[in-house]
């Protein structure tokens, strides 16, 4: 059975057809005597139509009274219903047969039905009666009352016989079929399921199965390998090239703080400071730090409340409303990087910025980033998670401007740290409104809504 399961597809399904072919013919050769022997319509009308061919032979050979009275208590140990009848006068309606030597034929057209008429009246429950005229001679004629049969006498084995060999053994060969060949196509595509994440890579694909799909995964674990290997490769290049740029960095804020005039020394300093923010931005989103830091139990009201006080504190109007406690298992840092970017974003181009936590019913969170800025069209909102993008004339509210990548590390952050999703949609009346669902962790211990004003008070609206 081994050899079979780690044999090729093409193997392994004609073994599976030559034992369809194996199994019909035991199950046919083993069933069928029994099934057409004990319940078959034409076995029982060849017995009735051989006992009144032994009836009509007795009676044909009797001229006595006493041998006509032995064939009556013949045909009665038969079980047949007979009457001696004159050939002269024989009563209308009945099946007159000429000779001996077609009763059964007669018999069989008086009571075989076919199938569908067999079907059509399976549920009356009286059967007409049907007489058979059998002429011995010139003066003698016997009326025998032929029996009803059940009419599922016909159908039961057919149905039977269909069943067993057909039906049975294609469940079976399916049975099978599953557990040989599409189990591990089952395995194998959630494996292949898991690695399309970009978490996935880390566990290699199960080499199981069949031939080709063992040859597969092995193929896809060398690249797998790969692909982790150049991955190591640039987080190593990133972390070299970090280390590298930043110390020419402080050397030029040291000497543009030394530079003068003042308005030259503040160009050059606010020229240092946004290149020091995009090597931290692109390492943050480059390297996973974010995602493999530890989970663990905190309070999403508390946090979300922090990240809204800390922006008030810096001039923004930033506001959050919510329960008053929501415990939730999650990596606080990454969700505050996250619902940071998301608020740093928006306030570039609105004015006003609502945090909103909310939990569903079945333990699921979500918290959306709302502002009154200009909004985002339906194809920006898909273009503006791609990293590096930037949609400088999209958004006209407001100065300043990112690296195109602080909505890719949120989307990154959510998505393959924490299983969750980002979506953008309409605010109303205008401005753009980031949704972020996250999969039911946590546990809500207090229903009380708070808000924290632009001036960072909090304040209670339940």
């Amino acid at each position: 059975m081994n050899s079979l399961r780690t044999a090729s597809i093409r193997t392994q399904i004609l073994v599976l057809a030559i034992l369809l072919t194996l199994l019909v013919s035991v199950i046919a050769a083993t069933t069928e005597p029994f099934i057409f022997g004990r319940h078959d319509q034409g076995i029982r009308i060849g017995l009735l139509a051989g006992h009144i061919e032994r009836v009509v032979d007795e009676f044909t050979q009797a001229h006595s009274a006493d041998a006509t009275a032995n064939v009556s208590r013949l045909a009665e140990q038969l079980g047949l219903s007979v009457e001696v009848l004159s050939a002269k006068n024989l009563p209308a309606g009945g099946l007159t047969v000429a000779s001996a030597t077609n009763v059964l034929q007669r018999v069989r057209s008086a009571l075989e039905d076919g199938f569908l008429y067999t079907v059509g009246h399976l549920p009356d429950k009286e059967d007409r009666s049907r007489p058979l005229i059998v002429k011995i001679d010139e003066d003698r004629a016997l009326l025998f009352h032929l029996p009803t049969f059940p009419r599922y006498l016909w159908f039961f084995p057919a149905v039977a016989s269909g069943i067993l060999k057909i039906v049975l053994p294609l469940i079976i060969l399916a049975y099978v079929s599953s557990w040989l060949i599409t189990k591990p196509l089952i395995r194998f595509a959630a494996d292949a399921k898991r690695a399309s994440t970009d978490d996935g890579l880390e566990m290699p694909f199960t080499v199981t199965g069949s031939s080709e799909l063992r040859s597969l995964a092995t193929s896809l674990n060398v690249m797998r390998g790969r692909i982790l290997e150049m991955a190591e490769a640039r987080t190593r290049m990133l972390s070299g090239m970090s280390h590298d740029l930043r110390t020419p960095l402080t050397r030029l804020r040291m000497r543009a703080e030394r530079c003068e005039p003042a308005e030259l020394q503040k160009k050059m300093i606010e020229d240092l400071r946004v290149l020091d923010s995009m090597i931290d931005e692109a390492l943050a989103f480059l390297s996973n730090t974010a995602y493999s830091a530890p989970s663990r139990k905190v309070d999403l009201s508390s946090l979300l409340q922090t990240i809204a006080t800390d922006f008030c504190e810096t001039g923004a109007n930033v506001s959050f409303s919510g329960p008053r406690r929501l415990k939730y298992v999650c990596r606080p840092q990454a969700i505050t990087r996250a619902i940071s970017n998301l608020v740093e974003n928006a306030s570039r181009y609105a004015t006003k910025v609502d945090i909103e936590l909310r939990e569903a019913v079945d333990g699921s969170v979500s918290i959306r980033v709302s502002d009154n800025g200009p909004g985002l069209s339906d194809d920006l909102k898909v273009k503006v998670l791609q990293p590096f993008f930037k949609v400088e004339t999209a958004r006209t509210t407001g100065t300043g401007g990112g690296f195109g990548l602080g909505l890719p590390t949120a989307e990154g952050i959510i998505r393959k740290g924490h299983g969750g999703s980002l979506v953008l949609l309409d605010g109303k009346p205008k401005g753009l409104v980031a949704e972020i669902r996250l999969p039911p962790l946590g546990t809500t211990e207090s229903r009380g809504l708070t808000a924290i004003s632009s001036a960072g008070g909090m304040r209670n609206i339940s």
